[in-house]
């Protein structure tokens, strides 16, 4: 299990360093990187296709910087190699040392780093080994300066080459599947002293640390990113046993993020019950955000990435239904605070009726089943109610704008009359609908929308509906005075024809007056201005009547009275300066019998006549039924 352990730990160590080639080395792609561990000893083969063209000092760099900023050692050196692909020696090799400062126990400060020790029995709910970490183990100081942590290659003396005593077994780091030796890794000649060519052909079928290394796809399984500082990953080599660990990132070591999820996963159900509002489940939720975030954080490569994801998984499902209840709690907290305040606008109402719509329908997808549904019965009561207020408010909203729509409607009306209004009836109609926009807009309440609408209309159409009605009553009484003068000389006219002078003067002259009071500025005027001079002739010419022949009232009186007995004796009419009486049939029937009573009678009649003729200065003439003269009395 140890050099499983360590060959996963090697092989994820030079998965990071070709990566880093690639990033920061052109034409890099096909780079192979192999590790191996001998005698607490690093050794790295980099080799790559034959034909490119490699700088083999910015190679070397490169490595040492991705070991200086992402990994942490006690070790005394480590061993680059550069060869060709399908080469068995490799050409180039540098050699990297590692100063440990000296030990301070009393002085900690913020760059002190533990030194873990690998604990390989120690197991996790996810059945594999997790080192742990001594915490009275003393702490180094690394220094600040990259000159600190490692000799430039220029300053370096390369270390003996391998020799017979390093023929000690590593099964525990590599398993012997390969049939290469260790010659591939042998310099040639040109690069190495003569002497250290010798001790490594000497050794060269004895020992092959990269021989069960395989070499890696040339498609990478998968890309990290490095960042020079803070990184996640720190791997330690322990003196002691010789194993390269990775203490961050959750590889062998305590997996806190894992715990840290896995005891809010047991902890969820307690949590969600004791929530009772919406704040409640908004910290449910960052709680849950935070653990996903720190799950997220492990590595495809670290062997708890598995683990994480199902968690990721389980989690992610539990964040969709808490963001769903939070999104429609969010949704009628929005729709609340704004029930609160008055609307201003009918579209401002309707968006929040449309919000606490669809708070609600989103409450009420949720199924009895869920955790969550405590929360959302306890609210949806009163969401539905406040709903339906909206709903009553926006109903009654809609009535009086529809009012004050109908108001215009009105006024639009009157207006357009107005404009071609002349009589007074059409003046009375420009009043009514005046009046009927005034009455509409006077029952919007005040604290409506359309109550300052309202105010504005009414201070429109007050005045003009005063000028309406003025203009109204003003066309009624020029109509009024022109018909008055017209049955005036009408009367007048009928006086005359019955030589009633003193009734025609009188009709005369009210006719003339009535025409003279219609307003210029009317529909009657030029009428009943046409109408004043005949007028005034015909009242002159009934005053001279008058004065020659008097009031005839006296005359019709005494007629009426002669004419009537027990019967109907005769008809009279007054016109052409004479009196004409007829005999009604019944009494000229008698008078045709020779009854001498009747004779007698008609006798006393004619006698009345005369006198009434005397008095009236007119003569008088008598017919028979039958329209014959009976009698005559010229005037003397």
């Amino acid at each position: 299990m140890k050099a499983t352990v360590q060959q996963e730990d090697l092989q994820v160590l030079g998965n990071i360093l070709q990566e880093r080639l690639v990033a920061q080395v052109l034409d890099s792609q096909d780079f192979q990187v192999k590790c191996a561990v001998k005698n607490d000893e690093l050794m790295i083969l980099t080799q790559h296709p034959n034909g490119v063209t490699v700088d083999t000092q910015q190679v070397f760099e490169v490595l040492e910087q991705a070991l200086q900023w992402q990994f942490n050692y006690q070790t005394q050196r480590v061993q680059f190699f550069l060869r060709v692909s399908g080469e068995k020696r490799p050409y180039a090799q540098h050699f990297l040392d590692f100063q440990i400062p000296t030990v301070e126990p009393e002085r900690e400060t913020e760059d002190d780093f533990p030194i873990p020790i690998v604990d390989t029995e120690k197991k996790t709910d996810y059945d594999f080994s997790v080192p742990t970490v001594d915490k009275d183990r003393e702490t180094v100081e690394i220094g600040r300066e990259r000159e600190t942590l490692f000799m430039s290659f220029d300053h370096q003396e390369p270390s003996s080459p391998l020799t017979e005593t390093e023929e000690e077994t590593i099964l525990d780091s590599f398993v012997s599947s390969s049939q290469e030796s260790f010659s591939d890794y042998a310099l040639p000649d040109s690069n190495l002293s003569l002497g250290e060519s010798e001790e490594i052909e000497d050794v060269e079928e004895k020992f092959d640390p990269f021989a069960n290394i395989p070499d890696k796809p040339k498609k990478r399984l998968f890309s990290l990113s490095f960042p020079m500082m803070g990184t996640a990953v720190v791997i330690a080599m322990v003196s002691g046993g010789g194993a390269v660990v990775l203490h961050r990132g959750c590889v062998i070591s305590e997996c806190k993020e894992l715990q840290t999820a896995q005891q809010f996963k047991n902890d969820y159900q307690q949590q969600i019950k004791r929530t009772k509002s919406q704040k409640d489940l908004l910290v449910v939720e960052q709680k849950l955000d935070g653990v996903v975030a720190e799950l997220q954080n492990i590595p495809q490569w670290s062997p708890r990435y598995q683990d994480s994801q199902l968690l990721i998984t389980s989690f992610s499902e539990q964040s969709t239904k808490i963001n769903q209840v939070l999104k429609a709690l969010q949704m009628a907290s929005l729709a609340q605070k704004k029930t609160q305040a008055p609307p201003k606008s009918l579209d401002e109402l309707r968006s929040t009726q449309n919000l606490w719509r669809q708070a609600i329908t989103s409450l009420e997808l949720i199924k009895p089943s869920n955790e969550l549904y405590g929360l959302v019965k306890a609210n949806l009561p009163t969401y539905q109610n406040t709903l339906k207020s909206v709903n009553d408010q926006l109903l009654k909203e809609e009535t009086w704008l529809q009012k004050i729509a109908t108001a215009k409607t009105a006024s639009e009306a009157a207006t357009k009359l107005q404009m071609n209004a002349k009589s007074a009836p059409e003046w009375q109609r420009v009043e009514s609908n005046f009046q009927t926009a005034i009455n509409t807009l006077k029952i919007i309440p005040i604290n409506s929308l359309g109550s300052e609408d309202a105010r504005k209309l009414l201070a429109e159409y007050q005045p003009q509906i005063i000028v309406a009605r003025s203009r109204a009553k003003k066309e009624q009484l020029a109509a009024a005075s022109y018909q008055q003068a017209i049955k005036a000389a009408i009367q007048a006219k009928i006086y005359g024809n019955q030589n009633q002078w003193a009734g025609a003067v009188k009709a005369w002259e009210q006719a003339v007056q009535s025409s003279k009071q219609v307003s210029q500025d009317t529909f009657y005027f030029n009428q009943a201005k046409a109408l004043i001079d005949p007028y005034t002739a015909s009242l002159k010419q009934a005053q001279e009547q008058f004065q020659i022949y008097g009031d005839l009232t006296q005359t019709r009186a005494e007629l009426n009275t002669t004419c009537t007995s027990r019967i109907k004796i005769c008809t009279f009419t007054i016109e052409n300066q004479e009196i004409k009486v007829n005999l009604t049939p019944e009494y000229d029937r008698l008078f045709q019998a020779n009854n001498p009573q009747i004779q007698s009678h008609f006798q006393s009649l004619k006698d009345a006549l005369k006198v009434i003729s005397q008095n009236a200065k007119l003569p008088v003439f008598i017919y028979n039924a039958q329209g014959q003269e009976r009698y005559m009395r010229q005037l003397q």
